[in-house]
């Protein structure tokens, strides 16, 4: 679900509220009343009658339902496909460069094919995604390294990812070509769809300013190798088109771009008491604590420069994750108490954001009778190489530093095709800079499921 990193985002624009921002907000807002609308008249709704009249049945999956049973007959046959609209409404009260509004609006449609189940081709899949993606930048406004939402990247209307897999070995090896983003599979967070904040939402933010990892939606040429020696240990390595201006490079996706130098990612991961794609558990007579430990590297050979501008040969990125269930309220269930915990770590000399923290707890199901909402609080340490923290600081002011972020959210599932997630969020050292006041941020996110 996916953003551009902070890096890539011009600094020093004014983004006082524009004409654009308000028709978001307006939107989205509109869709969010009609949404609240449909919840409503669901406590009204005695039967069901089908999903092509009524369009308020609870145990619907999307707001158009199953197409009158077509969506479910392609799904026999291994077509799969999803569509979906999702919006960050966000706003800063106080502190930051400057106080602004934001919104920022995706929509995004996927396929998956089984070509087993469609051709009797066993092990072969294909997957593909595009997406219309418009709004402002929050983040850029007041100044902060970790962006407020997970969303912003550039407007653009693209074909963000498509490949073709084939499964070896019984399903022990995967080989995967096509055109796909390294930081949806390497320094991705595993509990990503409980956060708004960009680093605990979808990834590392510095991966690709470090190393240019390629990142959704602009995805770049790539083929990747994974195997499972056991059924709970994995590893895997791709070659990435490191692409370091993918947007005007491929502005639509379709071109098939390889530029400047290749990125080689690596990660190895060990899982246990893992549940099915849903993330239910598949033990339903005993409580199960799943969880998934992984650590990878990122490497480009290119040239890269230092604090002083002089360039030098090669730059790479470690990081680790760990992500564990920690209470378990019922058997069968993942109700309870989750925590995650990643870093990650680069070279000082040419990374001006060499190291980030992130961490992490949520709860499913906080009140009983909606086992489907979560509360989720994070924190987010970004800290700025020492040769970088002296760049652009006048003389005698304090140097950059590190920025600390917070946020506490909770994740309201209205029905099971429509989310809305407020946030709150409290950025320390706005940018590494202990000279711009703290920040505040309010906002919610809404997604909806067609």
């Amino acid at each position: 679900m996916k953003t551009q990193p902070p890096s890539l985002w011009t600094h020093g624009v004014s983004h006082q509220p524009r004409k654009g921002t308000r028709n978001i907000a307006y939107l989205a807002v509109l869709l969010l009343l009609c949404s609240t609308s449909l919840v409503f008249a669901q406590s009204g709704a005695s039967e069901y009658v089908g999903d092509e009249i009524s369009i308020t049945h609870p145990t619907r999956s999307y707001l158009f339902g199953d197409w009158g049973g077509k969506r479910g007959e392609l799904a026999s046959r291994g077509i799969t496909f999803d569509f979906f609209y999702v919006a960050d409404l966000q706003a800063n009260p106080v502190g930051g460069v400057r106080q602004s509004e934001a919104g920022w609006g995706r929509i995004r449609g996927t396929v998956d094919i089984d070509f087993g189940k469609l051709a009797d081709r066993n092990g072969l899949t294909f997957h593909a995604t595009g997406l219309w993606q418009f709004g402002s930048n929050l983040g850029d406004g007041i100044g902060t390294l970790a962006n407020p939402s997970g969303l912003v990247s550039a407007h653009t209307t693209r074909l963000d990812s498509f490949w073709l897999q084939q499964a070896f070995l019984h399903n022990r090896l995967f080989i995967r070509v096509g055109q796909f983003a390294g930081l949806d599979f390497y320094g991705n967070q595993e509990y990503g769809a409980s956060y708004l904040i960009e680093p605990l939402d979808y990834a590392f933010g510095n991966l690709f300013s470090n190393t240019y990892e390629s990142f959704n939606p602009a995805s770049t040429p790539a083929a990747q190798i994974q195997f499972f020696p056991w059924r709970t240990l994995y590893i895997k390595s791709a070659v990435l088109a490191g692409n370091r201006n993918p947007y005007e490079q491929d502005p639509t996706g379709f071109h098939f771009q390889i530029r400047n130098t290749p990125v080689f990612v690596y990660e190895v991961g060990f899982t246990h008491d893992a549940g099915d794609l849903a993330g239910r558990s598949l033990h339903l007579d005993r409580k199960t604590y799943p969880g998934i430990y992984k650590f990878g590297a990122a490497y480009n050979g290119g040239k890269f420069p230092n604090a002083a501008g002089i360039e030098s040969n090669g730059n790479y990125l470690i990081y680790g994750t760990a992500n564990q269930a920690l209470y378990r309220s019922d058997a069968g269930s993942n109700r309870g108490l989750d925590a995650t915990i990643g870093f990650d770590w680069s070279s000082g000399d040419v990374n001006r954001e060499n190291s980030q923290i992130t961490a992490g707890v949520r709860y499913n199901g906080p009140i009983p009778k909606r086992p489907q909402d979560g509360v989720s609080f994070g924190f987010v340490y970004t800290k700025i190489g020492d040769p970088f923290q002296s760049v652009g600081v006048p003389l005698g002011t304090p140097l950059l530093g590190s920025e600390k972020a917070i946020e506490l959210n909770y994740a309201a599932q209205l029905t099971r095709y429509v989310l809305v997630q407020p946030v709150f969020q409290y950025y320390v050292d706005v940018g590494g800079n202990s000279r711009i006041p703290n920040a505040a941020v309010f906002g919610f996110r809404t997604k909806i499921n067609f």
